[in-house]
């Protein structure tokens, strides 16, 4: 049951995606460079950074892995449009983790109970990681669902200490981890083959 919605979603998205592109009037191959560019630049700009993570590092790791498949992924593809998804959610989840806490006056206690609403979430999120890791079968997969975890773990320390507006921001990091790691799921399952009719 869930592969054949993981299935249907992956047509949906492929079909929106073609459908945008033939409504901008720009070809798949001058969308992928201008998508790689943007990966890149996006890249450089958080890599420079001087208060990274290890799970900062290791985020920018695999995402340079997802633009070295995405180079060799057809312009307009499917799995184009997977890698991209993979790459933009791991810089999402990147830029979160660093600015995780940084806005000021969002710790009053009533944000106390929003927030646990939305770990509450993220928990359940977290909870999908270990089946898009086994679509995979890589072994970074695993440390993807690793580095989710440990997002979550800071982000339930943080919301413990009354940090509300940094347990928020690595939360949402944890959610954009599972969300690329989803993404290469959704980029390693084969084309759906359609069904034949009997012969009459």
């Amino acid at each position: 049951m869930i592969r054949t919605v993981l299935a249907v979603t992956l047509l949906v998205a492929a079909a929106g995606a073609q459908n945008k592109d033939r409504r901008s009037g720009r070809s798949p191959e001058r969308k992928k460079a201008e998508t790689l560019k943007e990966l890149s630049e996006r890249l450089s700009r958080l890599s420079a950074r001087t208060d990274l993570s290890a799970e900062n590092r290791f985020l920018h790791a695999q995402v340079a892995a997802v633009q070295e498949r995405a180079r060799q992924a057809p312009a307009g593809s499917y799995l184009f449009d997977r890698l991209e998804s993979a790459g933009d959610n791991l810089l999402d989840a990147s830029e979160e983790i660093l600015n995780a806490g940084r806005k000021p006056g969002e710790n009053r206690e009533s944000a106390r109970v929003p927030t646990a609403r939305e770990l509450e979430r993220t928990y359940f999120r977290v909870q999908q990681g270990d089946y898009f890791a086994n679509q995979l079968k890589e072994p970074d997969a695993q440390e993807l669902v690793r580095t989710a975890r440990r997002l979550y773990q800071l982000a339930r320390g943080a919301y413990d200490g009354g940090e509300y507006r940094r347990a928020r921001g690595l939360a949402e990091a944890c959610r954009e981890v599972i969300g690329g790691l989803e993404s290469l799921a959704q980029a390693a399952v084969p084309a759906p083959v359609p069904p034949k009719l009997p012969e009459p």
